[in-house]
């Protein structure tokens, strides 16, 4: 697990498991900070579901107010800089907990796939540099769990490393926003046979 990563308990995991609540943490990740109006059009909701939802954020330590920026009524939000993780077998297992567990991972992937979709959609000639430097690529391997383990640990402790190099929100010349997902789960063949 990398070194900031944040392993969420049954009450941050049902906090999460809000759709809505997914989607602003996406949004806040994904485009950096805004305020409740701007991610109300951009989600389509009302700017006081939105506020609520944010604050619901915020007291879960998911989010945290720009210091320095916007007003007493316009509010600008963050994303707090975590890995989120379920914890696995070291995290809440109660149905309950499991149960959020899924809805957390199952809008995670939804945000993943709508932005590598979105990717695959644009003209090519308007990624400019971005379009040699990005990959979708997929490597199956055969791996025991303690390997597949290492190799998660040793890609997020890298993707960590580079998050590191600079401030999220700066807008610096020749940088973007980089999308990065990482997937390495067994191939499981059926039921009774697990990996193979």
């Amino acid at each position: 697990m990398a070194s900031d990563s944040r392993v969420l308990d049954l009450p941050e995991m049902k906090a999460l498991s809000h759709p809505l609540r997914a989607q602003l943490l996406n949004e806040l990740a994904t485009h950096g900070p805004a305020t409740a109006t701007t991610l109300a059009d951009r989600v389509g909701e009302s700017s006081g579901s939105t506020s609520y939802h944010l604050r619901q954020l915020e007291k879960h330590g998911f989010i945290e107010e720009v210091e320095g920026r916007g007003n007493g009524r316009e509010r600008w939000w963050r994303r707090t800089p975590a890995t989120l993780y379920s914890g696995g077998s070291d995290g809440p297992q109660s149905p309950a907990a499991l149960a959020a567990a899924r809805l957390v991972a199952s809008g995670s992937n939804d945000h993943a796939e709508q932005m590598i979709r979105e990717f695959i959609a644009r003209d090519e000639r308007s990624l400019g540099p971005w379009r040699d430097a990005a990959t979708l690529s997929t490597i199956v391997m055969r791996l025991t769990p303690a390997e597949l383990q290492e190799l998660t640990e040793a890609t997020l402790e890298l993707m960590t490393a580079f998050r590191r190099r600079r401030d999220p929100d700066a807008d610096e010349a020749d940088t973007g926003r980089v999308f990065v997902r990482f997937a390495a789960v067994p191939v499981l063949d059926d039921d009774t046979k697990g990996s193979r």
